[in-house]
């Protein structure tokens, strides 16, 4: 996704993301989905903070699987997130 913004009388252009967390109470049930959609061909980028499991869905999701349709699937498996659009800096 592309963010086109005026900022002081100028236009920000940048590359937009989701950046996924998943509480650490989930973590078995995010690890299985996360099998399951690799299973289908699709992976991304993945990490541990100290808010939880993040899932990066990114320009590193290669396969079929699109960021809407992975967030689909977290909300299928009755899985707890919270998402946030991020601008990617340089």
């Amino acid at each position: 996704m592309v963010l086109v913004e005026e900022q002081n009388g100028g236009i920000l252009v940048g590359l937009m993301y989701h950046r996924v967390i998943i509480k650490y109470e989930d973590r078995d049930k995010a690890l299985a989905l996360y099998r399951k959609i690799n299973k289908l061909g699709t992976t991304f980028d993945t990490g541990y903070s100290p808010e939880g499991i993040n899932w990066e869905l990114d320009w590193s999701i290669q396969g079929n699987l699109t960021a809407q349709d992975i967030l689909l699937e977290l909300e299928d498996a009755n899985i707890d997130y919270a998402a946030t659009m991020v601008m990617k800096s340089d």
